[in-house]
């Protein structure tokens, strides 16, 4: 069995790696970020409900998210009691 010269084994071969092209900053603003304040501080709208009016609409609310809430809730302890049992 005759040995090849390490120059033209194919397995020692290496890649030639591409040059990358140099990033050259030329000062171009694609936006302009002067008007951002990343501070400022945006004010809520105020709705203009009264106090009544705001209560019925967090009741109304919870009325219908309440019972959702408590049927995943629900859900969960029932599949927790299903594990306890099935893996005592």
């Amino acid at each position: 069995m005759t040995q090849l010269p390490q120059e033209k084994c194919p397995t020692t071969t290496k890649p030639k790696k591409k040059k990358k092209a140099k990033f050259v900053d030329d000062g171009h603003t694609v936006y302009s970020m002067e008007n951002l304040d990343p501070y400022a501080v945006k004010k809520k709208d105020k709705v203009g409900l009264t106090r009544k009016e705001r209560r019925a609409a967090i009741r109304a609310a919870l009325s219908v998210y309440m019972p959702r809430v408590l049927l995943i809730i629900a859900c969960f302890i029932v599949a927790g009691l299903l594990i306890y049992v099935w893996l005592k």
